[in-house]
């Protein structure tokens, strides 16, 4: 890629990165510090991975910004509401596109150093990461809003909607869908090789959003394990089991 090319990546990556986070902002969908750190990664996305990888990003931000607002004050009387009026925080970027940010970054690594096989493997990392992501979140909001019976994959004990690692049938099959329909847009973006590529990264949602429900019923129970701990280690599971699963079926 030329220098000049290069350089109006950036200048597009800065300039819809900021347009976005103040946008996202104002309208009262993430935090000032959501709004910092979705830039930094928004940023570094677009530059690493183009438009094709940033809408990956961006339909992750959408669906999961949606589910969130699903009975939204339901939960709130509950108590099991996302906190700050479902706005997300820079730790809350953090825990769920590091991931994937790393990956995109070492996918263009990849391509600099004419590794195309290598660039494509990773980016369904990315895809993975993500998917895993939205799966997480669609499964835990939509399960929490209308599960009816929620247990724990532990013990297979019924408890509270709410409760760290709790599953429902609604969530799993909301999570499932969500994962799918991102595995889609990442499809026809480019971002995923073929049909193979998005069964990759729909199984490995499945697989990473299973046990990201067993470690939290267990060591989430531990008081340096928080939420977006498990979150980040979700997600890496999700991307390792997309590359993984890809690189078997291809």
């Amino acid at each position: 890629m030329v220098e000049s090319d290069l350089l109006l990546r950036l200048v597009l990556a800065l300039s819809i990165n900021a347009v976005a986070a103040l946008g996202t902002y104002f309208a009262k969908l993430i935090s000032r510090t959501g709004a910092i750190g979705g830039f930094v990664v928004g940023v570094i996305i677009y530059f690493c991975t183009d438009w094709r990888g940033y809408v990956v990003l961006v339909a992750f931000f959408i669906m999961g910004t949606l589910v969130t607002k699903v009975k939204y004050r339901d939960k709130v009387e509950l108590g099991i509401a996302q906190e700050d009026e479902g706005r997300r925080g820079a730790k809350h970027a953090v825990a769920n596109c590091s991931a994937s940010l790393l990956l995109g970054l070492g996918s263009y690594i990849a391509m600099v150093n004419n590794a195309p096989e290598t660039a494509v493997l990773l980016m369904v990392g990315f895809t993975g990461a993500f998917a895993t992501a939205v799966s997480d979140t669609a499964s835990s909001e939509i399960g929490q809003a209308y599960g009816k019976t929620t247990i724990l994959l532990t013990s297979f004990k019924r408890v509270p909607p709410g409760t760290e690692g709790a599953v429902s049938l609604e969530g799993t099959f909301a999570g499932i869908a969500g994962s799918a329909v991102l595995a889609a847009i990442a499809l026809a973006a480019g971002v995923v090789p073929g049909w193979m590529g998005l069964l990759a990264v729909v199984l490995a949602a499945f697989i990473g959003n299973t046990l990201e429900s067993v470690i939290g019923s267990t060591i989430e129970k531990l008081p340096f394990v928080t939420n977006e701990v498990t979150n980040f280690i979700n997600t890496v599971i999700g991307a390792l089991a997309a590359m993984g699963i890809y690189a078997l079926l291809t």
